[in-house]
């Protein structure tokens, strides 16, 4: 029996994020899947809204800047209209349509479990975003982190996190993802 830790019995291989690219780099791991023409991580980026603090601009060849965090903090910005995910796909030329569905549409856990289920059934694919939420005592943290889902296994989530200081492939309960 293959681990459930092993790369050979992920549906993704992970790739590694630039600063504040978790989206478009799990983009890229959906791109990688489905067989699809890899375009940079940092180019779906831009075209996403990308901003990031001037500091981190060296990292990128053409990027917004911003000395002031956007509402939702430093990174892509698909929830204003002008960066649209689906009207950057059609201008890039990537054959993907991105749904969002906010956790508030699920009842419970369960249900969130349910809906992954059937996509991982159907061999689909499904972005994750961990929302750190706003915290009183640290305001750092109000931010969020996008990651794909990849199976459930024993009861888990397993998903492909992008980020350089985690692990590639990590399971987490329904519950935590759905908090």
């Amino acid at each position: 029996m293959k681990s459930s830790t092993s790369p050979s019995y992920s549906r993704y291989s992970p790739l590694i994020q630039q600063p504040y690219c978790c989206v478009p780099t799990c983009i890229q791991m959906v791109m990688v899947k489905n067989k699809l023409p890899l375009i940079p991580a940092e180019e779906i980026g831009y075209h996403f809204g990308l901003v990031v603090p001037p500091e981190k601009a060296k990292y990128f060849i053409h990027v917004r800047t911003s000395l002031e965090k956007p509402p939702a903090g430093y990174g892509t910005r698909i929830y204003d209209p002008k960066y649209n995910p689906n009207k950057a796909f059609k201008k890039l030329g990537i054959p993907l349509a991105l749904t969002i569905k906010p956790i508030t549409e699920f009842e419970s856990a369960k249900k969130l479990v349910d809906y992954l289920k059937g996509i991982e059934n159907d061999d689909k694919d499904a972005l994750l975003c961990f929302h750190h939420g706003t915290l009183l005592d640290n305001p750092e943290k109000d931010w969020g982190h996008v990651v794909v889902f990849d199976r459930i296994i024993d009861g888990k989530l397993r998903i492909v996190d992008p980020d350089p200081q985690d692990p590639k492939w990590n399971l987490v309960t329904p519950q935590k993802m759905y908090k």
